[in-house]
C-alpha cells in the first residue's frame, strides 16, 4: 500500500533540513529500542530515506515543496489512517513558520 504527501513550503534548504534532523532526533531519543539511525539516511541533499520492518519511505524537498513517500506493508494497512494522521501533523510541525 502505498501512502503519500506533499505539502507546500517557504523555508530555505538549510533549514528545512535540519528540522528534519531535529524531527528525527526527537524520536530516536523518545524510541531509542526502535534505534532509527540505522533505518534512515540521507541519500542526497534533498532526499532521505528510510525502511523498518518491511516497510520504505522517502522524504524528497525542493525549494516549494515537500514530498512524502510511504511503501507500507500489508501488515499496517489497518493503520493506514493513523499512519496518515501521523504524516500530516509531522509535516505540519516540520514546516511551521
Amino acid at each position: 500500500m502505498k501512502l503519500e504527501l506533499s505539502r507546500p513550503h517557504a523555508l530555505d534548504l538549510p533549514t528545512l533540513r535540519a528540522r528534519i534532523n531535529a524531527r528525527v532526533e526527537h524520536y530516536a531519543q523518545k524510541h531509542p529500542a526502535l534505534d532509527l539511525a540505522t533505518h534512515y539516511r540521507w541519500t542526497g541533499e534533498r532526499e532521505a530515506r528510510g525502511s523498518y520492518r518491511g516497510g520504505d519511505g522517502a522524504l524528497r524537498f525542493d525549494e516549494r515543496e515537500l514530498r512524502v513517500t510511504l511503501d507500507l506493508p500489508f501488515f499496517a494497512r489497518p493503520f493506514r489512517a493513523r499512519i496518515e494522521d501521523f504524516l500530516k501533523r509531522e509535516a505540519d510541525e516540520l514546516l511551521r513558520a
